[in-house]
């Protein structure tokens, strides 16, 4: 039940961060920046140290890391590539299609930052508050990625409406998963490994070079102050 709380405070994070990428899209290269920072923080210092303490496998620990950090790749890479076919027809169809390709790859995002949530809290309560913060955070960026993504390829506002509510309800649908398919228990320290490469990836390749549009030296505070808070809140949580 916890876990599904914060589901859907993660579906409100959504849903405003599309709103106000409707209205101040511009201003709000801070939060990405703040954003990459906090996930950054939370594969160092909270889901790789909780994987090597429960297992001392080290080698396949950073092998699941990194199919982690290497499935978000490939994914970008997929929406590159059909980017590029589609330009190469120019038609204004195929053009607005890709605005909804790229926005169903961040409903897929968001429906493994819901399944993140979910593997957190199984594993204990603090590691699944931790990871829910850091969502909350990166799911408001996501709401706002998904409208420009969409409205920049001459798609309505209707659509970017649509998938806004897709990308609203995916991390929801992740946590469902988690509580009606019961995992076992010898399964969680892959998990969290290929989840601390995925962080790694959004934030260091996704949202950080998105925040670094902006020449404002606010964007690196923003991104210190990120990485600080969720190193302080993991030393306090109870273990």
């Amino acid at each position: 039940m916890t876990a599904f709380l914060f589901a859907i405070a993660t579906c409100i994070s959504t849903g405003l961060g599309g709103l106000l990428a409707i209205r101040f899209k511009d201003r709000l290269r801070i939060l990405l920046g703040f954003s990459a920072g906090a996930l950054v923080a939370l594969a160092l210092f909270e889901l790789l140290p909780e994987v090597f303490a429960e297992t001392k496998n080290g080698r396949v620990v950073m092998a699941a890391s990194a199919v982690g950090f290497l499935s978000l790749f490939l994914l970008e890479r997929f929406t590159l590539m059909h980017q590029s076919r589609e330009h190469s027809d120019g038609s204004a169809a195929h053009e607005m299609e890709l605005g909804e390709m790229s926005a169903a790859g961040l409903s897929i995002n968001s429906f493994l930052d819901g399944l993140a949530i979910g593997v957190g809290f199984n594993h204990n309560f603090s590691l699944g508050l931790t990871i829910a913060m850091a969502v909350i955070l990166h799911d408001m960026s996501d709401g706002l990625n998904t409208v420009t993504v969409v409205m920049a390829h001459g798609n309505p506002l209707r659509r970017c409406v649509i998938w806004l509510v897709v990308d609203m309800l995916a991390p929801v649908l992740g946590v469902l998963s988690t509580i009606f398919i019961k995992l076992p228990v010898s399964i969680f320290p892959w998990l969290l490994a290929f989840f601390s490469g995925f962080f790694l990836y959004m934030g260091a390749s996704d949202l950080l070079p998105q925040a670094r549009q902006s020449k404002s030296p606010a964007i690196a505070v923003a991104t210190i102050a990120g990485m600080v808070l969720v190193y302080v809140v993991t030393q306090m949580l109870p273990r």
